[in-house]
Formats: C-alpha cells, sequence, structure tokens
C-alpha cells in the first residue's frame, strides 16, 4: 500500500474516533445537565445565596450556589445594567465546569406603523445565548443564538425553536477563568461587587444590539 493511503486512512480513522468520543461526551454532559436541572428545579439542593449592588455603575445582581450535601453542582449569577439583564448558569461534576449558559436580554421600545397606518409604540426584546460544553476544562462545542420578540406579533420565536450557531471557543478560556473568580464567592460576603466577573460575550453581544437597533 502507498504511503500517502495509508497516511490518508490513519487519518481517516483518528477523525472517526474523535468523532464517536466527541458525540458520547456531548451525550454524558447532557445526561448530568438533565439531572442536576432536575434536583434544582424540584428544590432539593441546597442553597447559598447573596445580593450585592454596583454603585459606580448602578448595577444590581445575585449569585446563588447550589449544593449536593457538601458537593457543588451549580451557579446562577444574575445581574442587570441599565435595559440589560443578564444571566450565567455553571454546571459543575466532580468540581470540574462542564456546561455553561449564558442569557442576555436587551429591553427597549420601537416605532411602527400599525394596520390603520398609525405610528405605535412596542416593546422589544433581543435576546442572546452562549452555551460552552468542556471535557476536563477543555472546550468541545460552543454555540450561539439570538432572537427577538415584540409586543405588536401574536407570534415571536421562543428559543427552543432558533437553532443554535456552533462558533469558535476562543472564549473559553475567560469562561473558566470567571468559574474560578465565582468560587471564592461561596464563604465570603461580597465586599466590592464591581469587581464580579461580568459578561464574556459583550463584544459580540454590543455588535448585535447596536444593529438591531440601527446603530451601526
Amino acid at each position: 500500500m502507498k504511503p500517502t493511503l495509508v497516511l490518508y486512512f490513519c487519518i481517516l480513522s483518528f477523525t472517526f474516533t474523535f468523532g464517536q468520543n466527541q458525540k458520547g461526551n456531548l451525550a454524558d454532559i447532557k445526561s448530568k445537565y438533565s439531572l442536576i436541572r432536575e434536583l434544582v428545579d424540584s428544590n432539593t439542593l441546597r442553597q447559598y445565596h447573596t445580593d450585592y449592588t454596583c454603585e459606580e455603575s448602578l448595577e444590581k445582581g445575585m449569585i446563588t450556589f447550589y449544593y449536593n450535601s457538601r458537593e457543588l453542582k451549580h451557579i446562577i449569577h444574575q445581574y442587570t445594567q441599565g435595559h440589560v439583564s443578564y444571566k450565567d448558569e455553571y454546571y459543575i461534576w466532580d468540581d470540574q465546569l462542564f456546561f455553561e449558559f449564558s442569557t442576555h436580554k436587551v429591553k427597549y421600545k420601537d416605532y411602527e406603523k400599525n394596520r390603520k397606518k398609525r405610528i405605535e409604540k412596542i416593546d422589544v426584546v433581543l435576546t442572546l445565548e452562549e452555551r460552552f460544553y468542556f471535557d476536563n476544562f477543555e472546550p468541545i462545542k460552543c454555540q450561539f443564538k439570538d432572537f427577538e420578540t415584540r409586543s405588536n406579533r401574536t407570534k415571536n420565536p421562543r428559543t427552543n425553536y432558533v437553532r443554535n450557531q456552533t462558533t469558535d471557543c476562543d472564549q473559553s478560556g475567560r469562561i473558566i477563568e470567571k468559574y474560578y473568580i465565582l468560587l471564592e464567592y461561596q464563604d465570603l460576603d461580597i465586599v466590592d461587587a464591581c469587581e464580579l466577573p461580568r459578561s464574556i460575550a459583550k463584544i459580540v453581544s454590543d455588535d448585535i444590539i447596536y444593529s438591531s437597533l440601527g446603530k451601526n
């Protein structure tokens, strides 16, 4: 067999094995996620909750840690800044972050003509979502989606019916950094809330927000 042919089959075999391993890892992540969600939704896990305010930016937020006995399973960091609300969720198994899910909602007003051709003011909510999947702290899949709901529409998109877009994982390092920073607040009062880690998608989010508002 020619060397080039041998190399081709080696690459093909590696690609197939890698794909199979990734599918298995993603299936394992989904199973762990479903179990933790069931425990959280049934109010089974012990909670440690704290509120905070950042006076510099007039920002308010809260952090909640969820424990199964002494084992940390879930972290939620929610905060608002002006008309934007953020929710960052971290899912943990055996002290390892395996999934992170962020939701940003931007509320603003817009004007449209109604059926009578009169200008009316409507409420608009722009939603941006990110999903990061990890295996041993290495990103194996990263996704993004955005959609808009408007108060004058009878049918608006729902997140379950909006397709995720696969993106690069260049922000995964900052996700892990945020995760470790939040871990430090499990047993401490928040002294300087303005130093808490913020959304990692600010640049991407701002681009989409300003584009939707027609400011680009």
